[in-house]
């Protein structure tokens, strides 16, 4: 760990400090989904915020955008996700559009 300029940079953490990153060889085995890393802890508080059925259509989207190869979807792939659900995120957004 190096201190500079009070802020502490790790290499577990990034550059500038922040949340650790996620292990991506933890990961919860959802079936039809091969390409979407999230830990269990992730995929818990998930469900839990959104409810099963929305998860399950999110994951799918995503899925699809890793498989298909979207824009820019090849930096994403072996990574985690979690930040992908954001309640403003792209993936939240589509769910809700197929709702309507």
């Amino acid at each position: 760990m190096i201190i500079r300029d009070r802020k502490l940079i790790c290499k577990y953490n990034g550059q500038k400090g922040g949340r650790p990153k996620s292990n991506c060889s933890i990961r919860v085995e959802i079936p039809d989904i091969n390409l979407v890393i999230l830990t269990p802890d992730q995929y818990g508080s998930l469900v839990e915020k959104y409810g099963y059925e929305f998860i399950r259509k999110a994951l799918e989207i995503l899925e699809k955008w890793l498989r298909h190869g979207g824009k820019g979807s090849e930096k994403y792939l072996n990574k985690n996700h979690y930040a992908h659900f954001r309640s403003d995120g792209w993936v939240v957004n589509a769910v809700r559009r197929e709702g309507q």
